[in-house]
């Protein structure tokens, strides 16, 4: 018979075992227990443990096991398929949305930041689609194109419903949310990533402008060449920042458990975030110098490039949620060396 028990041990670091409370133990989460509710899941405490070598390596190895066991390589595979379809209405819909605000024919030169990212045949398809849509007459805020970029958010919002069940694969935890709501936030955290990249186009873009006003404004004498460097180092740090920006987001409000402090999910972020670029970076040079997609796939080269791209990049973001979710468990549980873990959101005792 396995007994299952949840452990809030952050607010009792300092008693022993036998003098916990027996109202500390919750049921599996999972399970078919109808007095499971996540929000009734307290979050870690304000003031987080130090962690022991020992520690950090028990969270390494489970990691490790359960890249192995889980199935975050199908999710992965789920979310680049998705994530394939909905590239060209997110794209539809970030280029209408910024020609309301700024000038379109802007968005093409920031493309550059992505070159070394991407395979050089998704790149090209990339580009001549944003060409086409920049070259476009943009109207003002009127009712068709807000209807028509609902519509194109809601198409785009499938990858990211994608990416929120993929998060719970990562946590170990079932989806109870109701359809509406989980809709809702499927289209809620597409919305918060075109308004983020719409913003960080924006600032690329004055980001040139800003570094010539400051010094005048300010009387300052930049070093020589300085200002080129900023300006030539600006777009791709600030493009990691929205990519770290959007894996905290998705980190923060994607799994279907308590929402936790920031901080408990900075780690899995910036992890994300420095492999995606160097996955990213070893990914267009393995399609650019060692595959031949185009001359395997023909026409369809391109597609199939872009998508194993997307597959590097679930996988990455994967990665940074077993990381987070290892840490999360692992500050409920330092209290109980004894405990083993099977998983990320629960322990059992046989």
């Amino acid at each position: 018979m396995i007994v299952a028990q949840y452990t809030h041990a952050a607010p009792m670091a300092g008693l022993p075992i036998h003098d916990r409370k027996q109202d500390t133990k919750r049921p599996l989460i999972g399970s078919s227990s109808p007095e499971i509710d996540m929000t009734d899941i307290p979050p870690p405490a304000h003031c987080l443990p130090q962690f022991s070598m020992q520690q950090v390596k028990k969270v390494a190895q489970q990691v490790a096991r359960n890249i192995v066991s889980d199935q975050i390589t199908l999710a992965a595979a789920g979310c680049a398929f998705y994530a394939t379809l909905s590239l060209f209405p997110a794209m539809s819909t970030l280029i209408s949305l910024y020609g309301l605000l700024f000038d379109p024919q802007t968005v093409e030169p920031q493309l550059v930041v992505l070159r070394n990212l991407l395979p050089p045949s998704a790149y090209d398809m990339i580009g001549d689609r944003i060409h086409l849509l920049v070259a476009e007459s943009h109207s003002s805020l009127t009712l068709n194109l807000i209807i028509s970029t609902t519509i194109a958010t809601w198409s785009a919002s499938a990858a990211t419903r994608s990416l929120i069940m993929a998060m719970n694969v990562a946590y170990n935890t079932p989806e109870t949310r109701s359809f509406l709501r989980f809709q809702a936030m499927g289209m809620g955290l597409t919305f918060c990533s075109i308004c983020g990249g719409i913003l960080t186009l924006a600032l690329m873009v004055a980001l040139p402008f800003l570094l010539d006003y400051l010094p005048q404004r300010l009387s300052l004498a930049p070093p020589p060449g300085s200002v080129e460097l900023l300006v030539h180092m600006g777009g791709p740090l600030l493009m990691l920042l929205f990519v770290l920006s959007l894996c905290s987001l998705l980190y923060r409000f994607g799994p279907n458990r308590p929402h936790t402090y920031w901080r408990c999910i900075l780690p899995g972020s910036v992890g994300a975030t420095l492999l995606w670029l160097l996955s990213s970076a070893g990914f267009s040079y393995y399609v650019s110098h060692i595959a031949g997609y185009s001359a395997t796939y023909g026409p369809l080269g391109a597609f199939i490039a872009i998508m194993m791209w997307f597959y590097v990049s679930a996988y990455v973001v994967l990665l940074g949620a077993e990381l987070n979710a290892g840490l999360e468990i692992e500050m409920k549980l330092r209290c109980a060396p004894e405990k083993t873990m099977e998983g990320w959101t629960k322990h059992q005792s046989l």
